[in-house]
């Protein structure tokens, strides 16, 4: 009877495991982590979150909303994207991130649209940003933009140089994890850009080099991943302000999850917020909807 007890118990432990549904696997990941952790993911037209509740601090993942916002304004108007762009010489701050910057150290040049999008999605440029986002109209444009695409639960009130005059604006910028995912759902499937707007824009998300430690890294073969990271800094206690990734992860028969991973003020520390990024998003991967 002992042997027969064992052998069914035995025998009932995979069930248990398929039955765990990935918002449980998710929130086993995250329950008892010293960071707030929001996650949205989107496929085959259905959505699931965990804690999507609250508004997270977006940092370089809203250069992704900037982006779309310039483009859809260049599209009305036909502009094309290899029009070259003038950069004044105060458009480059010196005390921030920007590869652009060591190209042009005194500012003052010219490049074409579609290199400047490059450095400020694919690269994170902070010069360059700014420069998107004069181009879309200013960031209030950008979230007017949003709103008009049908994008809601964000806000967008700061650049790059106004969060960098004071960095705990950063958290201004901010949305829930579902919002995201649906920003990326619109960009592949909603229409938002056509022709060589949402090409240029898919290409960019495509060359992102940011983050190959998180969602990145949990790509099986055959996947591939479009996406936008965005990192907080370090406050005095050592509390992480945000650490996020978020895009479009193609599967080898061509269907696409949108995912959102947005981690506010974590005590974790970079490699483990993306260890727990990378998680989350396997588990994604793995469980579907």
């Amino acid at each position: 009877m002992r042997l027969l007890v064992l052998a069914t118990a035995v025998a009932l432990l995979p069930c248990a495991a398929v039955a765990q549904t990935a918002v449980e696997k998710i929130e086993s990941l995250v329950g008892g982590k010293p960071a707030e952790v929001g996650v949205a993911w989107i496929a085959g037209g259905k959505a699931a979150t965990v804690g999507n509740g609250a508004e997270y601090p977006l940092m370089s993942v809203f250069k992704t909303h900037a982006a779309v916002a310039a483009l859809r304004r260049m599209q009305r108007a036909g502009t094309p994207t290899d029009t070259l762009i003038r950069v004044e010489a105060e458009e480059m701050a010196k005390d921030t991130y920007s590869p652009l910057l060591k190209l042009h150290p005194e500012g003052g040049f010219t490049i074409r649209f579609d290199s400047l999008l490059h450095y400020s999605v694919a690269l994170s440029d902070n010069n360059a940003c700014d420069v998107i986002i004069r181009l879309a109209g200013g960031i209030q444009a950008v979230g007017q933009e949003m709103r008009s695409i049908g994008l809601a639960d964000f806000n967008l009130t700061e650049t790059e140089a106004s969060m960098k005059a004071d960095p705990m604006r950063s958290y201004n910028n901010r949305s829930t994890p579902l919002s995201v995912a649906c920003l990326f759902m619109k960009i592949y499937e909603g229409g938002i850009l056509t022709g060589g707007y949402a090409d240029l824009l898919k290409r960019t998300l495509a060359a992102t080099s940011t983050g190959p430690d998180k969602m990145a890294a949990a790509l099986g073969p055959g996947m591939a991943l479009a996406h936008k990271t965005g990192t907080g800094f370090t406050l005095d206690d050592g509390t992480m302000t945000a650490d996020n990734d978020a895009g479009a992860i193609t599967l080898p028969d061509g269907r696409r999850i949108y995912v959102a991973v947005l981690v506010k003020d974590s005590k974790l520390g970079p490699a483990e917020n993306a260890r727990l990024i990378r998680e989350i998003t396997k588990t994604i991967i793995d469980f579907g909807i």
